[in-house]
């Protein structure tokens, strides 16, 4: 949880639990050698000072580590969380444009897809991909080529090794959008 919290946040949340910790070792150790009888006739004072260290502190917490408030209030009028905007679709490619990345990113050497001529083996059958995107039940046949593309581990087709398709992360969404148009088109 911490990690989600802003700077800011994290150091308010410090400073208010620094000051608790140094009143408390105060208490303890220093406030009692000073004074034999501590808190002596002043435990009002001091039992008002811990319950305001310890609102304070709590207040902290609720403050600076709640849920920013529009999720709440919306999941308490609903009753279910913001629906997540959907991911921007992958621009439209260039099936011909797919045709020449396909062969010059070495797809030809691992996958048999009978529009590049190729016959590779070490990867999946690209003749095949809508019947591996169905099994892989992962959206539609174009969402399974681009996630498979840019996240190759996400999916991996039962009978094939893992890791053994490196990730495409240089590529532009534009010459994903051209693969994905020429693998789909197939």
């Amino acid at each position: 949880m911490l990690s989600a919290l802003s700077a800011g946040h994290k150091t308010a949340i410090v400073v208010v639990a620094a000051v608790f910790i140094v009143f408390a070792l105060a208490s303890s150790f220093v406030f009692p050698r000073l004074s034999p009888n501590f808190p002596g006739r002043r435990v009002g004072l001091f039992v008002g000072v811990c319950a305001l260290l310890t609102a304070a502190m709590l207040g902290a917490v609720i403050a600076f580590a709640g849920e920013p408030k529009e999720e709440r209030e919306s999941e308490a009028t609903t009753g279910a969380k913001p629906a997540q905007p959907a991911p921007a679709p992958a621009p439209a490619g260039n099936a011909t444009a797919g045709k020449a990345l396909f062969t010059a990113q070495g797809c030809v050497a691992c996958h048999t897809f009978q529009p590049a001529g190729s016959t590779g083996t070490v990867g999946p059958d690209l003749d095949k991909v809508a019947a591996d995107a169905q099994k892989a039940n992962r959206g539609s046949v174009a969402d399974y080529v681009t996630e498979s593309i840019k996240d190759p581990a996400a999916y991996v087709v039962p009978g094939y090794p893992s890791g053994t398709m490196p990730s495409f992360a240089s590529l532009s969404p534009k010459q994903i959008g051209d693969l994905v148009a020429f693998i789909t088109s197939g």
